[in-house]
């Protein structure tokens, strides 16, 4: 064009010859233009609308009203309009099309999400568009699954005599399932757009419209000079001016249809020269005209999809995030639910495609649909553990971070101090994968074809086994059914541990404890801390903000290089610096800790606590750290990210200051340089968060139609339906309030949607007339319903105010453990180790039933403190912990528990967080695991070993260790796990002492109490016993015709610790128990009932019990019990004819054997029932039989509520019976038994004996 633009203005010093000259420049366009009089030329432009129409009656009104406005104007869009919203999506983007049909859209570039329909779809949509569809580096060849048309590279636009053409590029390769783009190339865009330079002559604008990224555009800048313009997409950027590269401006309008673009582009038709380019962007939620027309398509789209995307298939009380750096909650959900759809071995997705969080309450179809708006389908394969292993590595190599969410396997990726690939560890059921064995795995089409570089080896089983959405629907419909809430916790599957690789980078400094992001989600974290102190330091800005994604990782204890925190920082993100006010501050801090269900921005130069009512965050206090409020009118500096500056949802604000930043990690290397000492945070310091105590205020119609957004609680009266009939006919589908019952005007009035579920079943009109007029409380979204304020998927409702919440109960610890993750409990315990032996405050707690670990960074206490607060129950590296403490204080001090005794291989999830001791172990593998002085060792008795852990916090360090390997000694501490890793936690030096086995007893003699007719252990006999000891219990001085023996839990879990005996010695009868035969028990206790009125037995005759709660324990697997009755052997002719029998359900006496021997004859039983001492030749004997072995008939099922346990010591009355739910051998323990027994009295001819028997009975 450079003859245009030498054309000689002092030519036309006449109005005739100018106009001569004009008929023979008839090549160049006719603009209306006084000479140096700009042409102003106004493009809208969106991107990445993904489906999103709700608002675009909104988009369309603006659209039209600026290109009306304008002499000359585009509308252009830079793809991926599809895949976002299953309103569309389910359509295969067909609203959509017809969406930008109606608005005018001009021109599109193909974006990837373009294809993910299929490409059947695709080409209906392209047939269906009034619009090109547009892309110069994409090439169709003969391979495709269909007739697919070659898009046009460009489209030139006459406005007005103005030539404007426009150059499409594509992402290469797309994000999409590489079966959507079969026979379908993609060259590199930058070489491509090269290839277009001659359209500078043939045109006057020349844009480049593309779907690449804000980085690629930046690049195509750099590289390519004769754009006038670039239109971005892809990278979802908020550009909210024009970002100029190399003399070309670049604008990108953000994502999800928040923004249009709004460019003008000043051309000099005399110099045929663009001379400017101005834009901003019109956040589409300010607007207020909507284009009625457009409107009403999207509502009816709405309409004809709202039946089948409400149905409720769930309900979860944790919500579902994607949000996390290891195994998140709704990735759990996700590959559990193609596990069960497939029934494979394990399961796979990617991060990439979980598209969206799941919030506490009703899970609709809906919910589905938008996490999932793909249409992908789940393949399986079968695959080698080698293959398996592999995809597993690049997953983690292709950047550096867990992609592959995952069911069935658990694996824990291993690398060096710079969190570089070093090994990776893949269990399955909590064994290792082998190899060579080959597993089925079920994946999602899209990696399961190659997309994203995944390399599936292995045969595939089956291509297509059903869609991912319809696995994820059954399997919420198969957890409700059973009455299980959808409720999942994350960071449980997989696991990131550093090994001691050798060291990479130039050491620039040292942590003493480690930096990790961890508890990102819960407040501060020492990374975070580090990364913002380091960015607010390089700009000297007030404060610095860093959303938790870019901070993630972890830096252990040692030596810190510059290339682990280079390697830690995966994208390259910049710093930037703006001016923001506090309104905007905390509007970013909230929205984003609401979207992320935690914590999300790591914060420096300032305090915040994020207060909570029941799920939802409700407001943010802003603090200096000295505590002093901040000044609401004040402009503040701030730094933080260019990815939180170009992206709508973080932006602070569009005043920057203009000075070239560094990289954040360079930011943090210089700090680390210059920081005196290691780097160490407590963490927990700068971010709390606080529940509200306060009941949930509504909101009234007027309040909740102003401030239309979040999650809201509306009072009003129901007033009648959407169908605009106050009296009727009403629909189901929605109902209608107002602050007066007599309202009629509809802008004063609030629709509300009734799902298809039990609030529709209550609330709608055509079923309860009578709800027409009453006022009612209902929480729901407030958001654009039929156009105008409303509110939307409400969850809750009730026709009078809502009650306050009841204060928390104190629960036992063991409730606590046992309650969902999350959930907030209160409890009261005995301190059991000092706070901070294991970082921050953190203390363990103790009760009567159960312990637990207290992660807190507020209060110092001390073993032996009583300690009441309120927290929530949570999983950290496979440890139960109460977190988030709100409520936290010393209300006395009490007597340290003592420590259970346990073997090594006792120690296990059932005594997790509780005080323990192992006895006579012996040292092995001891070693130093930092240069702190941590160490482990394993400890190890009679076979069994356990992890003995020493953190150098407790006081006690590996060079003032005072045992050595082989040394045998007895270990206190606190039954811990770490990573599925058992382990024992000593509390400091005294916990290791040297082992007396002196002090242990074989034989010891129980001190006993009785209360009524329980007989308990009231000294510590238990602890004075040996491994394989006797505990002698002695009744000889209680003549009693009832005992009952008791063990406590702890005194239960120590005898089978020790594999004890208990000796239970009356005077007519001893017992010899094995105790490992109650290892499972929760419970013990023995009940031995004499019976009076068997005659001419040998001795006496005793129903023989052992009772684990309500249930009864009847027979033993592991040892037999050995029985010895003392028998009256003066008319007895032979003793070796004297044996224990006992009665069988057939009311028959049945051989168990024995030996007489010094008065007594002793036997041993695999089961209890009633036994007595006859003699084998006695001739009335009936039915003498040999002992069967393997039985199957069963026992009769007893219910009874009550344990005898309120009978008198001088002589207890018969104990009532227990329910048995256990299926018991031929034995006649259970007291129906009794009416049996009155039968064999009747062989026996007592008429008087009968009669009682028949009484008995009907006491029964």
């Amino acid at each position: 064009m450079d003859w245009k633009r030498s054309l000689n203005k002092g030519c036309a010093l006449l109005l005739i010859v100018v106009m001569t000259l004009s008929l023979f420049t008839f090549n160049m366009p006719t603009i209306s233009a006084v000479e140096d009089e700009l042409v102003e030329l106004k493009i809208l432009h969106t991107n990445d609308i993904h489906a999103r129409i709700n608002e675009f009656g909104k988009m369309a009104a603006y659209i039209k009203a600026e290109r009306e406005a304008a002499s000359h104007s585009l509308y252009l869009d830079a793809g991926d309009i599809f895949s976002g919203n299953p309103v569309v999506d389910l359509q295969y983007g067909l609203p959509m099309v017809a969406l930008l049909n109606e608005v005018g859209l001009q021109a599109m570039a193909i974006g990837n999400h373009e294809f993910d329909y299929g490409q059947e779809e695709t080409v209906k949509r392209m047939e269906q568009a009034d619009f090109p569809w547009l892309s110069a580096n994409m090439f169709v060849g003969e391979d495709t699954l269909v007739d697919f048309p070659q898009p046009e590279p460009y489209h030139l636009f006459e406005l007005e005599g103005l030539t404007v053409g426009v150059v499409a590029l594509t992402e290469t390769p797309p994000s999409t399932a590489p079966i959507n783009v079969t026979g379908i190339t993609f060259e590199d865009p930058i070489e491509t757009a090269k290839n277009y330079q001659h359209l500078e002559e043939e045109t006057d604008i020349l844009i480049a419209l593309t779907h690449v990224g804000y980085s690629v555009d930046r690049q195509l800048a750099e590289e390519v000079d004769f754009f006038d313009l670039i239109i971005g997409g892809h990278s979802h950027t908020t550009l909210n001016q024009p970002a100029v590269v190399n003399g070309t401006p670049i604008v990108q309008a953000g994502g999800n249809g928040e923004n249009i673009g709004n460019v003008t582009v000043f051309f000099n038709p005399a110099s045929r020269e663009v001379e400017a380019v101005e834009g901003f962007l019109q956040n589409v939620s300010a607007l207020t005209s909507v284009d009625p027309e457009v409107q009403a398509m999207v509502d009816q789209y709405n309409a004809e999809m709202e039946e089948l995307l409400s149905e409720e298939i769930g309900y979860t009380e944790t919500g579902l995030t994607r949000s996390g750096s290891n195994d998140t909650s709704l990735g759990n959900f996700w590959t559990d639910a193609m596990r069960h759809y497939t029934d494979a071995d394990i399961a796979l997705t990617n991060n990439g495609g979980i598209r969206a969080n799941i919030g506490v309450g009703p899970l609709t179809v809906r919910d589905i649909y938008t996490i999932e708006p793909f249409a992908n389908e789940i393949m399986t394969y079968e695959m080698t553990g080698a293959a398996l292993k592999d995809v597993i590595q690049f997953s983690y190599e292709r950047r550096q971070s867990i992609d592959l969410q995952t069911s069935g396997l658990h694996y824990t990726i291993l690398t060096n101090n710079t969190g570089r690939y070093v090994d990776a560890e893949l269990y399955l059921n909590g064994e290792p994968i082998e190899e060579d064995a080959t597993y089925t795995v079920a994946v999602g089409d899209y990696i399961g074809a190659g997309g994203s570089g995944y390399d599936f080896q292995g045969t595939v089983l089956n291509a297509l086994t059903g869609m991912m959405t319809d696995a994820m629907i059954t399997y919420a419909k198969y957890l409700t059914a059973n009455g299980h809430p959808i409720n999942y916790d994350a960071n449980e599957r997989i696991t990131i541990d550093v090994t001691e690789a050798p060291i990479e980078g130039e050491p620039v400094g040292s942590t003493d404890y480690g930096l990790s992001s961890v508890h990102n989600r819960n407040g501060d974290s020492g990374l975070g801390n580090l990364y913002t102190d380091a960015v607010r330091a390089e700009t000297g800005a007030d404060f610095a903000v860093l959303n938790g994604s870019s901070v993630s990782g972890n830096i252990p204890a040692g030596v810190i290089t510059d290339s682990q925190i280079e390697f830690l920082d995966q994208y390259n993100n910049r710093v930037e610096v703006v001016k923001t006010n506090l309104d905007r501050l905390k509007d970013v801090i909230l929205t984003q800790s609401n979207y992320h269900g935690g914590v999300d921005l790591q914060a420096s130069g300032l305090h915040y606590q994020l207060i909570k009512e029941e799920s939802q965050f409700v407001d943010v206090l802003l603090t200096l750290p000295d505590g002093t409020p901040l000044d609401q009118e004040k402009e503040y500096v701030v730094a933080y990210n260019d990815y939180m500056h170009g992206s709508s949802f973080y932006n602070l604000g569009t005043v920057m200051v203009e000075q070239e930043y560094p990289l954040v990690w360079k930011a943090v290397v210089d700090y680390i340089r210059a920081h005196e000492g290691p780097i160490d945070y407590q963490e927990g310091s700068r971010i709390t968060i606080e529940q509200s105590e306060e009941s949930q205020d509504y909101l009234t119609v007027a309040e909740a139609i102003a401030n239309n957004q979040g999650i809201g609680t509306v009072q009003g009266y129901i007033v009648g339906t959407m169908t605009g009939n106050f009296d009727g006919p009403f629909v189901t589908t929605n109902i209608m309030l107002a602050d007066s019952p007599d309202q009629r005007d509809m802008e004063q009035i609030l629709p509300v949607q009734l799902p298809n579920n039990q609030i529709r079943s209550a609330l709608n009109l055509v079923d309860h007339p009578d709800n027409l007029g009453k006022r009612i409380q209902i929480t729901g979204d407030l958001d654009l319903y039929f156009s105008v304020p409303g509110l939307r998927s409400p969850t809750q409702y009730q026709f009078v105010e809502e009650a306050e919440e009841p204060e928390l109960p104190l629960i036992s610890i063991a409730e606590a453990r046992a309650v969902s993750n999350g959930e907030q409990v209160k409890i009261i315990g005995t301190a059991t180790t000092n706070s901070g032996n294991w970082g921050g405050a953190g203390f363990y707690l103790q009760d009567g039933t159960a312990g637990i670990y207290v992660y807190q960074t507020e209060l110092d206490s001390e073993a032996g403190d009583q300690v009441v607060l309120t927290g929530s129950k949570n999983v950290f590296n496979g440890e139960v912990q109460l977190s988030n403490i709100s409520e936290l204080e010393v209300v006395g001090n009490d007597t340290i528990p003592d420590p259970l005794i346990l073997t090594p291989n006792q120690l296990s999830t059932i005594n997790e967080g509780m005080l323990v001791q192992v006895e006579g172990v012996t040292i092995t593998d001891l070693k130093q695991v930092n240069e702190y002085g941590t160490f482990e060792f394993n400890a190890t008795v009679n076979g069994e070993t356990v992890l003995v852990r020493v953190d150098n916090r407790t006081g006690l360090i590996y060079d003032d260790f005072d045992f050595e390997v082989g040394d045998q000694v007895t270990i206190t501490g606190i039954s811990s796990v770490h990573r599925d890793t058992i382990q024992l936690k000593p509390r400091g030096v005294n916990d290791v002492v040297e082992f007396e086995e002196d002090q242990l007893e074989s034989v010891v003699d129980a001190s006993i109490k009785i209360d009524r007719n329980r007989i308990m252990i009231e000294d510590d006999s238990i602890e004075r016993l040996a491994e394989g000891g006797t505990l002698t219990i002695d009744l000889k001085d209680l003549d009693w015709t009832h005992y009952r023996v008791e063990l406590t839990t702890e005194q239960l879990v120590a005898l089978v610790a020790k594999k004890a005996s208990l000796d239970v010695i009356a005077s007519d009868i001893q017992l010899n128990i094995p105790m490992i035969n109650f290892a499972e028990n929760t419970s013990f206790a023995l009940v031995m009932e004499k019976i009076t009125d068997i005659e001419n037995s040998i001795s006496s005759v005793y129903q023989l019990t052992i009772e684990d709660g309500n249930r009864i324990i009847s027979s033993f697997e592991e040892e037999g019990i050995t029985l010895s009755f003392a028998v009256d052997t003066k008319e007895v002719n032979n003793q070796g004819d004297l044996k224990i029998f006992y009665l069988n359900d057939n009311s028959d006496w049945q051989l168990v054997g024995g030996k007489y021997s010094l008065g007594y004859v002793t036997a041993i039983t695999d089961h209890f029932s009633l036994f007595t001492v006859w003699n084998q030749n006695e001739e009335d004997l009936p039915h003498v039989e040999e002992e069967e072995t393997n039985n199957d008939d069963d026992q009769e099922s007893l219910t009874d509520d009550d344990s005898g346990g309120n009978q008198q010591v001088d002589e207890p009355e018969e104990s009532e019976d227990i329910s048995i739910t256990q299926t018991l051998p031929r034995t006649a323990t259970s007291t129906y038994n009794w009416l049996l027994l009155g039968f064999v009295l009747i062989m026996v001819g007592g008429a008087f004996i009968l009669f009682r028997s028949n009484k008995s009975a009907s006491k029964d």
